[in-house]
């Protein structure tokens, strides 16, 4: 995956912003079948929470990604220095 240089890409935060909107979106489909009459703050109230939950769970896997990438290149360069030399 490309990345810009602030380190993300629309490769990566596309889908993600997509599932986002989807959880919202079923977030108030049930509400709305259960509260037919609620008010707009209560829509409001259940995207902020889905935002915070995707921004919080997001921020992880994207921690967990670049932990992963960093592992990789200290066993990569730990690999290197442990080659024989002819």
């Amino acid at each position: 995956m490309i990345h810009n240089s602030n380190g993300s890409s629309m490769a990566y935060l596309l889908p993600r912003t997509v599932l986002l909107v989807i959880a919202w979106v079923a977030a108030c489909a049930l509400i709305k079948r259960v509260w037919p009459s609620a008010e707009m703050p209560v829509f409001a109230v259940a995207g902020a929470t889905c935002f915070a939950a995707g921004t919080a769970y997001f921020g992880y896997l994207h921690k967990l990604r670049r932990d992963i990438a960093e592992l990789e290149r200290a066993r990569f360069y730990t690999g290197i220095r442990r080659l024989p030399r002819d």
